[in-house]
């Protein structure tokens, strides 16, 4: 026992006890560390009633301690001991008081007091203090120093009188004690008001005549794992555990638990390092971002990022945030890498791992017959519901079913047998991944619910006993469990982790995102077996020290349970798991280097970038070239052919050697220029501000920018070579009187400017002074006549009056002087540019402008109708490939431009040209309206977020798109453009037209112009496929669609006001051969003429013409489930009378152009007009090509009495269940072989007007309607799911949310 000594109990008057005896109890398990927030204020204790039933006393430490720090059964005591700290005078407290040491498990400890409150007012603050541990040496140390030291302890601190000790007030609490953490207590144990106020007259206060008793009772706790308490602040996976985790980029939690297992199956992973990925890009490879993955696992000292995996995988950042379930990834996973190792070294290694064989069978009681079929399986889902233990499962995976009575087995050969029906395993992989299915659909919620009933995995497992017989018993089929991965959630929301044992050792770590910690075996195997809590118990006996996890809870369902399993064969462990790092390959190993050391280069650049700056400067030669304004452009416009000096030079370089530096890139002395500093001018104008002499020389540059030009990113200079213009003093600073102006010289002829050099001006000078020297630079006669210009701005060009002086021109250093020859104004007219001024606006607004035809739609024709001059042109309508180029001012007229294009694309008319905006992102925008002002600008795309390029000439480039017009713009204005569908001889022959057709009119103008379209779409369909041939003769129908049925047909009569305002496919042109009618006898007339032939006679042609002429006309529409779901374009369709329902099928597929699989989904109900609910039509035809079951009676040829009624199935139509009180019967035909459609559509005609002759109680109503005319109803074509249909109502909606 450890005590303290006499000297120091005399001193404190105080006892002090340490019972350092362990416990020998089991294995503890690591928890998390309380709230910090929460265990720092702690619970009030109570203060001990006058006759307390339990008389404890604070002076029984033993008793004391064994009510109050009670050990949880899961942790192991490393030992413990108490401690009384008696105060004489309370009042005479410093404001915080500090116990004497005491030693308790070989750490010392005090008690800290605040008994005025620690930042808490009118409250007692108390604390124990473990002070750091004293190391002796490194090895003692550890890899982290002294600061790495922790105790775990269980303490309780109690005050109490100190003459009835059975009068005290307690709190207990639990705390990993660490460098950063070294006290913990209760900074509102108690109100100072309690603790000097008795109870009652029978209790004296615990505080009395000042004086006290502050007791400690400690119990440290062992922590074989490092981490118990642990709050994980700064924990480093690595250090503690030699493994680290993976990163949660939002939900991709159940990857990184799948990917650690992987990781760990040290065959598999050196299988993955073995594929070929050298030329892959891992961004989209999958196997090389896998490899990159499982080397960062292997060396990292971080967690891993698996970004560049899941973008390989295709997936978008929203894709990381939606959890995905853990099978089907591992499924899609290992075929990805099992595609990708076909042909290498490691060919198969996916299957010698995870691949089992499986046997279906069904074998015969009575006889030898047996059939099956061997499967292949990388993993085994089973059942957890209605199995306790893992072995159920497997025992009902292969339970075996009797199949006797009325499900006897057909065998072949034997006919009905009794027989046996079940699963055998043939072999089970090296690696066995056991899917447990927590998740299960629920009949009778509607719902899918989460499995957490309890269900029990050993730590091994002989799976010798659901082999099959020949299976090879050569070596043990005992499987050890490597790994557990876990759901904790419900079906709505989770989160994965996974309990692996990373080696061949028995140790256990939970896999947890980033984090990885130390596990043991105990919790594996019980915690996260699901089921029930255990019953709850009272709070008061609940041991100190447990965590959330273990404290009981009221009964209730565990919703943290293993998820996937993982066993490796026992007899191949050693194998599977490989002790020891697997080899990076080379390859990998020198691409992380090479982007290592890219990113080291770039570091190296960002510095560089920190330490240096831009330096540009512009000379005399670039100014001579400069065709805008100011000396030069100092960003992208200034064109390549005239680049200006631009380098990184350091930032501490001084001037004088950064002149040096650029004498040697002229080729020129020092003493031949200087330097001039730029300034950037109110008006925006870039100028030169002052010469840069010799008390400048020291400066660095980058003072130089901070002190001239601050606000651009680059330092900007000008350099002046000597000449004969500068003043004698050429190092010095020039007098204020002179300016340095440089002169430009415009020739209106060329449509240039030229920079003839600079010179200095005296302010009291007159510009008519100066009017030799500009002759003189640009090279005229002495007697020629100028005009002076001063470019104060790109839209401010001033004209100088010759007897001005400089000082009233207002001109300063760095301004700049422009004159030209002097015109006259009849000479200005030669000239497209003839002043200064009009260059200046012109080169403002200059654009490159790049002109290229609208793209052609696949669904939208671009045909001309032939009857403009564009088709005679070059026959390119609407397929242009032609894009030129235009420099010119923005400014420039519609009318200009488009003439200008037209004479480019060899067109006659330029009003047939439209133009339109196109956005930054290259889409096309709306058509530009042309106006007389409308000018090139508006043509253009402006965007406040992004600027246009700029060519090699500094231009900015827009693109702008041209369409090919029928007809001239100025008609545009009068037409209305209509989308017509057309529809060729079946529905699949579909092309959308845009038809433009006068606003006001009769309908045949659009009937003309669709005519005119569709030929022309004819004949370059014939021109494609390489077929000269001009398009047949045609007829069109068209008429108008609303909600994809059809309206009404168009004769032409129609005013256009009439149609609305359709919208795509609101008009239809249906294409109709002329010989239908009259050349082709149809399908019913040679039906009746085969009839005819048998009795001896012929059907002559005028036969057939009466034949077609009594035929009528239904209409035909898709729709899904109920007809007022009606999709596609609608059309119609001819009946005849006496044709039969297969001759009609077989017509109607033609129209349809539908391909096998869907005509024969395809069911048929037949409606009469105005009819609008499925339960009242008629099934002509199901899903299956065939009619519908019905009662069993034929179909007469003429008018047949009414069949049997029934309710359309789900095998029909599949609409809504209802009652039959609630539904109409629906009428079905049985035997469609002898239906025919005209019967159906009389006998249909005459119901209807027996419904409203009952309806309107009219005897002659029926007397008064036609026996047969238009409307004749419809054909609705319904597109079944087949793999929907014989299932119940009730389990319908179940099975499709499964799916």
């Amino acid at each position: 026992m450890d005590y303290n000594s006499e000297a120091e109990l005399e001193a404190l008057s105080h006892v002090a006890r340490d019972a350092s005896a362990p416990r020998e109890d089991s294995a503890i398990t690591p928890a998390a560390s309380p709230s910090p927030s929460a265990m720092d204020d702690g619970h009030p204790g109570d203060v001990v009633p006058t006759k307390p039933s339990s008389n404890l006393s604070t002076l029984r430490e033993e008793e004391f301690m064994a009510a109050n720090t009670v050990l949880s059964p899961k942790l192991e005591e490393e030992g413990h001991g108490y401690f009384h700290w008696e105060i004489d005078n309370w009042m005479a407290l410093p404001e915080r008081a500090v116990s004497q040491t005491f030693t308790v498990a070989g750490h010392d400890w005090d008690i800290l007091l605040f008994p005025r409150g620690n930042q808490a007012s009118e409250t007692v603050s108390l604390y124990i203090e473990c002070k750091p541990k004293e190391v002796k040496d490194d090895k003692e140390a550890g890899s982290g120093g002294p600061d790495e030291w922790h105790s775990c302890a269980l303490f309780t601190l109690a005050v109490s009188n100190v003459d009835d000790p059975e009068v005290f007030k307690v709190n207990s609490a639990s705390h990993r004690f660490t460098a950063e953490e070294t006290d913990w207590g209760f900074t509102r144990f108690s109100d100072i008001r309690h603790l000097l106020t008795p109870a009652d007259e029978d209790t004296p206060a615990l505080i009395a005549n000042r004086r006290v008793r502050i007791s400690a009772y400690v119990r440290v706790v062992k922590d074989p794992l490092g981490v118990l308490w642990h709050n994980f602040h700064n924990y480093n996976s690595r250090k503690h555990t030699g493994y680290v985790g993976l990163r949660n980029q939002g939900a991709t939690c159940y990857m990184n638990s799948l990917l650690q297992s992987l990781y760990f199956t040290n065959e598999f992973r050196n299988a993955v390092y073995q594929i070929p990925t050298e030329a892959d890009d891992p961004k989209k490879s999958v196997a090389l971002a896998l490899q990159r993955v499982f080397h960062s696992l292997q060396v990292s000292n971080d967690a891993v990022d698996t970004t560049e995996l899941t973008k390989s995988f295709g997936w978008d950042s929203l894709e990381s945030f939606m959890q995905h379930d853990v099978q089907e990834f591992n499924r899609v996973l290992q075929d990805n890498l099992e595609t990708k190792m076909k042909g290498t070294v490691v060919d198969g290694a996916v299957a010698k791992l995870f691949e089992g064989k499986m046997k279906s069978y069904i074998r015969c009681v009575n006889v030898d017959y047996e059939s099956s079929r061997v499967e292949n399986y990388y993993d085994i889902s089973l059942n957890v519901k209605g199995c306790n233990t893992l072995r159920d499962s497997f025992a009902n995976y292969c339970e075996v079913e009797t199949l006797n009575g009325e499900n006897k087995y057909q065998a072949e050969g034997f006919g009905l047998q009794d027989a046996k029906k079940g699963v055998i395993f043939e072999s089970f992989p090296p690696v066995l991944q056991l899917q447990l299915k927590r998740f299960e659909y629920d009949f009778r919620r509607d719902a899918m619910v989460k499995i957490n009933d309890r269900h029990e995995f050993p730590p091994t497992i002989d799976l010798g006993e659901f082999l099959s017989d020949d299976a090879d018993r050569s070596q043990s089929w005992n499987y050890v469990l490597h790994g557990v991965l876990v759901h904790s959630g419900d079906l709505h929301g989770g989160h994965y982790f996974g309990l692996l044992r990373p080696n061949l050792e028995e140790k256990w770590y939970r896999f947890d995102d980033d984090r990885v910690v130390p596990i043991c075996a105990s919790e594996v195997f019980e915690e996260f077996y699901g089921g029930d809590f255990g019953p709850p118990q009272p709070h008061q006996h609940q041991p100190l020290g447990t965590t959330a996890r273990d404290r009981p809870r009221p009964a209730s369902k565990r919703f943290t349970n293993a998820y996937m399993l993982v066993y490796i064969r026992e007899a191949l462990r050693d194998s599977v798991l490989c002790p020891g790092d697997a080899p990076i390959p080379q390859h990998l190993l020198q691409r992380i280097q090479d982007e290592k050391d890219e990113v080291a280069r770039k570091q190296r650049e960002k510095l560089e970038l920190a330490s240096t700056l831009i330096v540009k400067v512009v000379g005399d030669d670039n100014f001579e070239q400069h065709q805008g304004f100011d000396l030069c452009y100092f960003d992208q416009r200034q064109p390549a052919s005239n680049a200006l000096f631009c380098e990184r030079m350091p930032r501490a370089m001084t001037l004088a050697k950064f002149k040096a530096t650029y004498a040697d890139y002229i080729g020129r002395s020092v003493d031949d220029f200087r330097l001039w500093s730029m300034v950037g001018r109110v008006n925006k104008t870039i100028r030169c501000d002052a010469p840069l002499v010799a008390e400048s020389l020291s400066m660095t540059l980058m003072q130089l920018k901070e002190n001239k030009s601050g606000k651009w990113p680059e330092l900007r200079l000008y350099c002046e070579m000597r000449s004969d213009d500068v003043p004698d003093d050429f190092d010095a600073k020039i007098p204020s009187e002179l300016s340095l102006v440089h002169m430009r010289f415009y020739d209106p002829s060329r449509q240039q400017v030229t920079g003839v050099g600079h010179t200095y001006v005296h302010a009291n000078q007159t510009v008519r002074d100066l009017m030799p020297r500009l002759r003189e630079a640009a090279v005229l006669s002495p007697d020629t006549p100028i005009t002076v210009f001063e470019e104060v701005k790109p839209l401010l060009i001033d004209l100088m009056d010759p007897s001005s002086t400089f000082r009233k021109a207002e001109i300063a250093t760095g301004d700049i002087i422009c004159f030209q020859v002097s015109l006259e104004a009849e000479q200005q007219g030669n000239y497209r540019l003839p002043t200064v001024a009009d260059y200046f606006d012109d080169m403002h607004h200059r654009v490159c402008v790049r002109f290229v035809p609208v793209p052609a739609r696949s669904d939208v024709d671009n045909f001309s109708n032939g009857n403009g001059d564009d088709a005679a042109d070059d026959g390119t309508a609407g397929t242009e490939t032609l894009s030129p180029v235009l420099h010119v001012s923005s400014k420039s007229l519609y009318d200009d431009v488009s003439y200008w294009l037209a004479e480019q694309l060899g067109m006659r008319d330029p009003l047939k040209l439209r133009f339109y905006n196109v956005a930054p992102t290259g889409q096309q925008r709306s058509a530009v309206r042309r106006t007389p002002t409308t000018t090139l600008g508006d043509m253009l795309s402006n965007s406040l977020y992004s600027q246009p390029p700029f060519n090699s000439l500094g231009v900015p480039e827009y693109t702008v798109m041209y369409e090919r017009l029928e007809v001239d713009i100025l008609q545009i204005e009068s037409m209305r453009g209509i989308r017509v569908t057309y529809v060729g001889k079946s529905m699949k022959d579909e092309l959308q037209l845009e038809v433009l057709v006068p606003k006001a009119g009769p309908a045949q103008k659009l009937i003309e112009a669709t005519y005119s379209k569709v030929e022309n779409a004819l004949r370059s369909v014939t021109q494609r496929n390489g077929d000269g041939a001009p398009p047949k003769a045609f007829n069109l129908r068209l008429y108008t669609v609303a909600s994809h049925r059809v309206d009404r047909v168009l004769d032409g009569s129609e005013r256009m006001s009439e149609l609305g305002n359709p919208g795509v496919s609101d008009i239809v042109a249906e294409y109709q051969s002329p010989e239908s009618n009259l050349d082709v006898i149809p399908p019913a007339a040679a039906a009746a003429a085969a009839a005819q032939e048998d009795d001896g006679s012929r059907m002559d042609t005028d036969d057939v013409v009466v034949f077609e002429k009594s035929c009528t006309e239904i209409e035909v529409f898709h729709f899904y489930r109920e007809l007022n779901h009606a999709h596609s374009v609608p059309f119609l369709f001819k009946v005849y009378p006496g044709e039969l329902w297969p001759a009609t099928w077989a017509r109607l597929e033609r129209k349809l152009g539908l391909g096998e699989k869907e005509l024969k989904n395809l069911g048929v109900v037949y409606g009469a007009q105005g009819v609008q609910e499925l339960r009242r039509c008629r099934v002509i035809q199901d899903g299956e090509g065939g009619a519908s079951p019905g009662s069993g009676q034929g179909t007469p040829s003429v008018t047949p009495p009414p069949p049997q009624a029934r309710q359309p199935s789900a095998e029909d139509v599949e609409v809504d269940d209802g009652t039959p009180s609630d539904r109409e019967m629906t009428t079905a035909v049985d035997n469609n072989s002898t239906l025919c459609l005209w019967d159906v559509i009389q006998q249909t005609r005459v119901e209807e007007q027996q419904r409203l002759r009952m309806m309107e109680d009219d005897p002659n109503g029926l007397a008064q309607m036609p026996a047969m005319g238009p409307p004749a109803g419809f054909l609705g074509l319904h597109h079944i799911d087949r793999s929907s249909r014989h299932r119940g109502a009730h389990h319908e909606r179940a099975i499709r949310i499964l799916n």
